[in-house]
C-alpha cells in the first residue's frame, strides 16, 4: 500500500503548499491544488508515480467474481428476449429456391455483409478488419434451427443490434489457456504459439468460460446490470473453444454435418475438416449468396425505400449548395452533412464536370451527380443532371429524352424480362428522340451492384440476369462526350408482378441553379 504525503508536505519531503498531492478527480477537474500539480508535472507522471499507485477509496476486495451457483441466480430469459427481436432481412423463400437449384443443404455466411444478410445482426467490430469473428447458418430444412455464431467478447452487442435467429452459439478460447490466467507470463513464454497439433482441434474440446461476472459488493444493481448478469448466467458454460467449433456445433444441430453446404468464404471449407467434419461437402457459394440477394424480402424493400428517401434528400442538399467557383470536392461534404444528419452514411458521390471529378464548378456546363448513400447497411443509388447558369438546348433536350427512355423501360419491365432488354429499349427511344445514349440496369441492396459481378472471369455467370418480383434495381443512363460534358439520371425501383414501382421520386428533370 502506498503512503500519501501529509498535508503541506511534498513528495520530496519539502513543505510546499503548491505541490500538495491532489486526488485524481481534483487533477482532472483542475480544482485547487490539483491544478497546480497538473501544471507542474507531466500527466503520465501523475498516474505512474510510485506513491500514487493505489486508488483512494478503492479496495480490490470490493469486487468479486460470482461463482457458477451465485451466477445462476441471475438467470432471466425474459431479459434476453429482445436479443432475438430483429426483423429478418433474408428472403427465405428465395434462399430455399436457390439452395434447391444448387443442391445445397445449408448456406454458411462468413463475410460481414452476408452474416448481416442472413442473421440481421450487424456487429460494430466488423470494421476492425478481424475476420471470422461471426458466422451465420441457414439450413435448407425449414424445421432445422438457423444459427448465429459470435465471439463471446461481442455477445453483448446483440443488446442493440439483435438477430432473429433462434440459435446463438458463442466461442471463447481453448480451456488450457486458463492455466496461465493471472500468472503474469506471456503466451510466448509458455510456448503457446497458436499452432497446436491438429488432433487437438478434433471433437469439442473444453473452452474458457464466458466471464462477465465481476460484481461490486453491495452495489444496487440496475436493470442494465441485471441484463449483463443474465447474459453471463445464460452463456457462461456454453462457449465453444473456437469459431470453427461453434460453427461445427451449429451445423450438427441443423443435421448437415455431412451435407453439401455452401460457404461464401471458400477458405473455411478445409478448416471444417480440421475440427472433425470429414464428411462435409463444401461448395464455393460467393455467387450463390448474391443470387439469393437479387430478390428482396418485404423487409428489405421497406428498408431500401427508406434509404432511397434519405439518399435523395442528401442529394438535393448537395445540389442546392452548387455555385460557380465551388470546389467540386466540397459538394460531397454537403452530401455527407445531410445524410449523416439523417442517420446514414456515404459510400460515394461522383460529381463529373467535363467527365472529371475535380476542379471547380463552372457556369453553364452540364454536371453529372451520381450519389450512393448507405442506411443500416443498405444502398441508395440516385443520379441527376445539373447546370449552374443557362443550359443549352441540347442539354435540355437530352435530359428530356433520358426521361422518356426511362419511362418506356419502366413500363415494359415484368418478372422474367432479361436485364439486357432495358438497354435495347432505352437505346431505341434515345435514337427516336435524336440522341445517342446508353443504359444499364443493375440490382441494388447490401451492395451497389447486388448480383454476381466478378470481373475476373466473364464466363462465371452462365445465364442472363432477369427481373423477378422483389428485384430492387436502378437504370443508369450516363453520358460522356469529350467537348460536350457528362450527364446522368437514375432512380431506385422495385419490380412487382405488374411492373416497376419507384422507391425514390423519379424526378429526373434537369436541375438548373442560378449562377
Amino acid at each position: 500500500m502506498s503512503i500519501e504525503p501529509k498535508d503541506g508536505e511534498s513528495m520530496t519531503g519539502d513543505a510546499d503548499p503548491a505541490s500538495v498531492r491532489a486526488s485524481r478527480r481534483e487533477v482532472l477537474l483542475g480544482a485547487g491544488a490539483g491544478a497546480a500539480t497538473l501544471a507542474a508535472a507531466p500527466l503520465m507522471g501523475l498516474w505512474s508515480h510510485g506513491a500514487g499507485a493505489a486508488t483512494p477509496g478503492y479496495d480490490p476486495s470490493m469486487s468479486v467474481n460470482l461463482g457458477s451457483e451465485e451466477l445462476a441466480k441471475y438467470r432471466n430469459p425474459a431479459l434476453l428476449k429482445h436479443l432475438f427481436s430483429a426483423k429478418p432481412l433474408v428472403n427465405r423463400e428465395r434462399a430455399y429456391e436457390v439452395m434447391d437449384k444448387h443442391g445445397l443443404h445449408a448456406l454458411v455466411a462468413c463475410t460481414p455483409k452476408n452474416v448481416y444478410y442472413l442473421s440481421s445482426h450487424d456487429n460494430a467490430f466488423y470494421h476492425t478488419g478481424i475476420e471470422h469473428m461471426l458466422f451465420a447458418v441457414l439450413p435448407r430444412r425449414e424445421d432445422a434451427p438457423p444459427g448465429l455464431i459470435i465471439w463471446g467478447a461481442l455477445l453483448y452487442h446483440l443488446d442493440y443490434r439483435p438477430t432473429w435467429m433462434p440459435s446463438v452459439q458463442i466461442f471463447t478460447a481453448p480451456a488450457p489457456l486458463e492455466r496461465f490466467a493471472g500468472s503474469g507470463a506471456l503466451p510466448s513464454e509458455q510456448r503457446l504459439t497458436g499452432q497446436e497439433p491438429a488432433d487437438l482441434m478434433k471433437g469439442d474440446p473444453p473452452a474458457m468460460r464466458y466471464n462477465r461476472n465481476l460484481v461490486r459488493k453491495g452495489a444496487k444493481l440496475s436493470q442494465r446490470d441485471l441484463f449483463q448478469l443474465a447474459l453471463a448466467a445464460e452463456y457462461a458454460d456454453k462457449p465453444a473453444a473456437s469459431a470453427l467449433h461453434a460453427l461445427k456445433r451449429t451445423l450438427l444441430a441443423a443435421g448437415v454435418g455431412k451435407g453439401r453446404v455452401g460457404f461464401d468464404d471458400a477458405r473455411v471449407i478445409p478448416w471444417m475438416k480440421d475440427v472433425g467434419l470429414d464428411g462435409l461437402a463444401g461448395v464455393d457459394a460467393s455467387d450463390i449468396f448474391k443470387e439469393v440477394r437479387m430478390v428482396k424480402s418485404a423487409n428489405e424493400v421497406e428498408l431500401l425505400r427508406e434509404v432511397s428517401r434519405r439518399c435523395e434528400s442528401a442529394l438535393d442538399a448537395a445540389i442546392a449548395s452548387l455555385h460557380v467557383g465551388q470546389a467540386i470536392s466540397d459538394v460531397e461534404v454537403e452530401y455527407r452533412k445531410r445524410i449523416g444528419a439523417l442517420g446514414g452514411d456515404t459510400r460515394w458521390l461522383i460529381i463529373n464536370q467535363d467527365g472529371l471529378n475535380s476542379g471547380r464548378i463552372e457556369r453553364d456546363k452540364v454536371i453529372k451527380i451520381d450519389s450512393v448513400g448507405d442506411y443500416l447497411g443498405y444502398v441508395g443509388d440516385i443520379g441527376r443532371s445539373v447546370v449552374v447558369g443557362n443550359p443549352t438546348d441540347e442539354t435540355v433536350g437530352r435530359n428530356e429524352a433520358n426521361g422518356k427512355a426511362l419511362s418506356a423501360a419502366y413500363r415494359a419491365i415484368r418478372p422474367g424480362m432479361p436485364f439486357e432488354e432495358v438497354s435495347r429499349i432505352v437505346g431505341d427511344v434515345m435514337r427516336q428522340e435524336g440522341y445517342n445514349g446508353f443504359a444499364a440496369a443493375h440490382n441494388v441492396g447490401i451492395d451497389h451492384t447486388d448480383q454476381p459481378n466478378s470481373l475476373a472471369n466473364p464466363v462465371r455467370r452462365p445465364e442472363p440476369l432477369k427481373f423477378a418480383e422483389g428485384t430492387v434495381f436502378t437504370i443508369d443512363v450516363p453520358y460522356l462526350e469529350v467537348g460536350y460534358g457528362s450527364s446522368h439520371v437514375e432512380d431506385m425501383m422495385v419490380c412487382t408482378k405488374t411492373g416497376a414501382v419507384p422507391l425514390s421520386s423519379g424526378d429526373v428533370k434537369l436541375r438548373v441553379r442560378k449562377a
